[in-house]
């Protein structure tokens, strides 16, 4: 209750508005489905699986221009460099959004920001904190066509509504729905095959226990030779059992009266097959393989889960803090967000001495960078590039060869 009195006092003041208009036979609203798939340790293991390695992004706010790129010392670069908000580090968050995005489909983080008004009348934002939400219902819709707004409820019963633009949006799953995730037409869950492999894969692990545990149990059915009421039946019954528990060798000696027929159970027989067919297609839903979630993985397995699971996020948050973060003025002149995502650190050793000699003969790394590759800590005079003689810088190329060919410079050369 106590963060939910937080974000009132983060978000504006809730207001009333009329939706005039809504999607044409696609009504843009999503509530929390599908529950019942998080209470699988398989998904859920998926998804923190997912969530900690985008965790590890680091996010920039960069110029860019044409091929020039500079890193801006900004307030966005320094809020992401270790705490976007008094509540969470930059991993926390990271973590927590992808948690959001693959639970409800849908992520909204709000940028906290103040209006600065410089002496000569312009105005920039200062933004001073970035806050996932987690609403229970959603809606979106147009404001008397003026513009696009979000209307929010939460778990106190509190509702808030919000410039569409004034928030940054990351979607999952998307379906036929043009403005939200969720996997179908209308932005809502899909979830019916996943359901029933996750059922299927419970009752298999449930059943395989109790089934030996039966097989363990009942031994045999012992039937008494004699007509007896139900009081000498009982006796006779604790005496065999008595004679069973007691004995050490396994041979049992008794003097009642009966036949005893062995019952055998046999555990039933999964196939490594099987399991694995139901495991990974949960695992495919989720872009994980057994691989990276065991942590068992080569470096061409974990290339192959950044390209099918971390690079969607990544793309899609660069494009919306973007989009939400710079007016148009400030994109054209080349202002972004760049998430970065070192993966020299997943490569095998021999991968990293060819990269180590590449960057050697090249200068595309310092000393200092190549040793932290290996675990070795800065040294003095590590932050030095080397490169070997033997490449020239391609803007020389033509006047290394007209001195090669003996032309002065401001001959021509026939």
């Amino acid at each position: 209750m106590g963060v939910l009195n937080y974000l009132k006092w983060i978000l504006p003041v809730t207001r009333k508005s009329l939706y005039a208009s809504w999607l044409a036979n696609s009504q843009p609203i999503f509530s929390s489905f599908g529950k019942d798939i998080y209470l699988s340790d398989f998904v859920n293991n998926a998804i923190d699986r997912v969530a900690s390695e985008i965790s590890k992004i680091e996010i920039k706010s960069i110029v860019q221009n044409g091929e020039y790129l500079s890193i801006q010392n900004d307030d966005l670069t320094r809020l992401f460099r270790f705490k976007p908000n008094p509540l969470q580090t930059t991993s926390d968050f990271l973590a927590n959004v992808e948690w959001l995005r693959r639970k409800n489909r849908n992520a909204f983080i709000y940028p906290q920001y103040e209006i600065i008004t410089m002496p000569n009348g312009r105005q920039f934002r200062r933004y001073t904190a970035f806050y996932p939400l987690k609403p229970t219902t959603v809606y979106i819709g147009e404001n008397n066509g003026q513009a696009w707004e979000v209307k929010m409820d939460f778990e106190d019963g509190s509702s808030y509504t919000l410039p569409y633009h004034d928030l940054i949006h990351l979607k999952w799953r998307r379906g036929a729905n043009t403005v939200v995730g969720g996997g179908d037409d209308y932005g809502q869950a899909n979830d019916y095959d996943i359901i029933r492999t996750i059922d299927a894969l419970d009752k298999t692990i449930q059943g395989l226990p109790k089934s030996i545990e039966a097989s363990l149990q009942i031994k045999g059915v012992y039937s008494a030779k004699t007509l007896a009421d139900s009081a000498k039946m009982d006796k006779m019954r604790n005496d065999f059992e008595s004679h069973i528990t007691t004995s050490k060798s396994g041979m049992i000696a008794t003097d009642l009266a009966g036949e005893f027929t062995p019952v055998r159970i046999t555990p039933p027989d999964i196939s490594e097959t099987a399991l694995s067919f139901l495991k990974s297609v949960i695992q495919e839903r989720y872009g994980v393989s057994a691989a990276i979630l065991s942590g068992d993985y080569t470096g061409e397995q974990h290339s192959a889960f950044y390209q099918t699971t971390i690079e969607d996020f990544i793309i899609q948050l660069e494009q919306a803090m973007t989009a939400c973060l710079f007016t148009y003025r400030e994109q054209d002149v080349g202002h972004k967000i760049k998430c970065y995502y070192s993966k020299v650190n997943y490569m095998a050793t021999k991968d990293k001495m060819d990269l180590a000699n590449l960057s050697k003969e090249t200068g595309l790394m310092t000393l200092n960078q190549m040793g932290e590759m290996f675990g070795i800590e800065p040294f003095e005079d590590g932050n030095r590039r080397l490169q070997s003689l033997n490449y020239v810088n391609i803007k020389d190329i033509d006047a290394y060869q007209k001195g090669k060919a003996g032309i002065k410079e401001g001959e021509d050369d026939e």
